[in-house]
Parts: C-alpha cells; structure tokens; sequence
C-alpha cells in the first residue's frame, strides 16, 4: 500500500494530464494483482466497505475527541474525511526519531523538526484529502 500512497501523493501535485496517464500506467504495470485491482477500485470510486459507513466514522472520532469540538469542527470544513484527519488524536507511543535515540547528541536534519516526521507513513492514503510530499 505504500507505492499507492506514493501514487496518490504524485498525482495530487501533478498538474498535467499525460503525466497522471503516464504515472497511473507505470503504477499498475509493476504493482501484483490483488493490490492493483485494489487500487484500480479506489481511482474509480467502485471501492466498497462494508462496514466502514460515515456512522461508524462519526462514532469514533466522537468517542475519541470532544463531541462538541468534532460537531462544531465538521460544520466549519464539511468534509468528513477532512475532519477526521485533522482531529484524529496522534498515537500515545509514537517511534523515536533517530536523531533523539537514547545516547544520540544528533539534531534533526536542517529545517525538520519532530513535529514535520510522520510516525505513519502513507496513512494519508486513507484519508484522500491530505497528501505528504516527502516521499516517504
């Protein structure tokens, strides 16, 4: 899944039409079935949760946030998705950057700050608004 994050961040910040094509195409060329038909499903809108419905999605991020601030939150960016991902707690335990180990007088890389490393990588492909341009 994360070459589908890859996939989704490059086409989100490619403006030229061919490219996506040319993109889309290399993507599905190298990637094995079960997860190109995976993906294919997602691009065209076909794919289906059975029990993933906008209930079940407002019931746990209300459950683990303020409900008032998780109401007034999805009437001011009307997107459920959108909402989700911005007020989704960060987990508990999140991975220690290398620079920050125990023992380790390194800082972080120039202009990167713990707040800018994602401890989840290509998470944002589940939440289609937001997109990473790291690469990572």
């Amino acid at each position: 899944m994360t070459r589908f994050a890859e996939l989704l961040d490059r086409l989100a910040f490619e403006h030229g039409r061919n490219t996506k094509i040319r993109l889309m195409t290399e993507y599905f060329r190298s990637v094995p079935d079960p997860e190109r038909g995976f993906a294919l499903a997602a691009l065209t809108g076909a794919l289906s949760f059975r029990h993933a419905k906008p209930s079940l999605i407002h019931g746990l991020i209300a459950e683990r946030t303020d409900p008032v601030l998780y109401g007034l939150s999805y009437d001011y960016v009307g997107d459920l998705s959108e909402t989700v991902a911005l007020m989704w707690p960060a987990p508990r335990l999140a991975p220690i950057p290398p620079w920050q180990g125990e023992g380790s007088s390194r800082t972080p890389p120039d202009g990167c700050s713990h707040a800018d490393v994602s401890p989840h990588p290509g998470r944002d492909a589940a939440t289609f608004p937001r997109w990473r341009r790291d690469g990572a």
